[in-house]
């Protein structure tokens, strides 16, 4: 690993949208800071994104979402493995995991499909499988990096559980009363075991049409409690980890400047589109790191640029105003503590994405790309929080 001197601190950044007890309670004199600690650089060409790193192993896993292919590297940046699996291959998985593969104690990579539980090796044969009957396979909705990833808690596995369609559609009620946000993943059998009921007070549930995309939910477990942000709805809600989840408490999320999403007229909305509106907030993803939450969200666009986000442009002004808007509109980390107290929100430094995970009490940042420089590595920052 490449250790880095460069050491900068992102004051925290106190919401001062309202005067409420929340923001009160607030104290000034708390700071927080972003420290690189140190930095990995793999040695690939491609579009590489990150699945996990694994500081007890030495190694990191990425996925090229563009060659469809995994990339094992150890932390001085050597690629030391890199496998594919064809959807319908005898030992494959599908076509897309529920979350990022994640590495086992033992080494071995854990992959969970709607098809069911995998583990393969780091050379990419497969150690088992529990397969789901084609008949009993559910739609769920996958994603290829660690802003989604797999949670262990015992002898399961925790995983979002999105399903975009089913019975019901988005114009709905009935979708969002019969709506189950979770998947406990039984390693043993490779069952699924869908739970947990959206909130009567959220947002979702007020008889509007909801982009099943915003739906999302973050989540972490710990120390026997169940922590869970409803896709874009800024409230933590907390929970017994076990049957039937009772809730603890659901506390209100101060997001600077957070543009929520109400909905559309359900009269209006198209039942089978599925679209993603950047000029609304979004929240990405929560960790526990040391003994702190991080939950990172994107605001969203002032009242001008969402104006401009749906005028007619050509490719080029498109390109433009999406360079624009992403240097504008920077990724924010909440600092929680773990009652869902809030202590700070840094903005994210330039050059970090907003893909990361938390091990071993650092964040592991994916780096951005050049995108004036078709760059021959991917580098990935160990940072910690103090």
């Amino acid at each position: 690993m490449k250790k880095l001197t460069l050491l900068f601190a992102l004051a925290a950044i106190f919401f001062s949208c309202s005067k409420s007890t929340e923001q009160e309670d607030l104290k000034e004199n708390e700071s927080f800071a972003f420290v690189k600690k140190d930095s990995i650089q793999v040695d690939y060409i491609g579009l590489p994104k990150l699945m996990d790193v694994n500081p007890t192993l030495q190694k990191v896993l990425l996925f090229d979402s563009q060659a469809m292919k995994f990339v094992i590297s150890d932390f001085e940046g050597k690629v030391i493995s890199e496998f594919s699996k064809d959807r319908d291959a005898p030992d494959g998985f599908g076509s897309f995991p529920m979350a990022a593969g994640k590495f086992k104690e033992n080494g071995n990579i854990q992959i969970v499909s709607s098809r069911g539980v995998f583990e393969y090796d780091q050379e990419g044969t497969l150690i088992s499988s529990k397969r789901i009957p084609n008949d009993k396979v559910l739609p769920f909705s996958g994603r290829m990096d660690a802003l989604q990833e797999i949670q262990f808690v015992d002898d399961q596995m925790l995983l979002a559980g999105v399903i975009a369609r089913s019975e019901y559609n988005k114009t709905q009620p009935e979708f969002y009363d019969n709506f189950l946000q979770l998947v406990w993943a039984d390693t043993a059998t490779g069952n699924f075991e869908q739970f947990l009921n959206l909130e009567a007070e959220s947002i979702f549930q007020n008889n509007m049409s909801h982009e099943p995309t915003t739906l999302s939910p973050k989540f972490e477990v710990i120390d026997e409690k169940l922590y869970v942000i409803s896709g874009t709805d800024p409230f933590l809600n907390i929970y017994q980890v076990d049957s039937p989840y009772t809730r603890i408490a659901r506390v209100p999320l101060i997001v600077n400047d957070y543009k929520l999403n109400p909905g559309e007229d359900p009269k209006l909305a198209d039942p089978r589109a599925i679209s993603y509106d950047p000029s609304f907030g979004n929240i990405l993803k929560m960790a526990k790191v040391q003994n702190y939450l991080v939950v990172s969200y994107l605001t969203g666009y002032d009242e001008m640029d969402a104006a401009l986000a749906k005028e007619q442009k050509s490719e080029d002004e498109w390109q433009a105003f999406n360079e624009r808007v992403n240097k504008k509109y920077k990724t924010h980390y909440l600092i929680l503590d773990l009652d869902g107290k809030q202590l700070a929100d840094l903005e994210s430094p330039e050059e970090f994405d907003n893909v990361f995970v938390s091990r071993d009490g650092s964040l592991w940042f994916f780096a951005k790309p050049n995108p004036e420089v078709e760059e021959d590595f991917a580098k990935i920052y160990q940072v910690g929080i103090q």
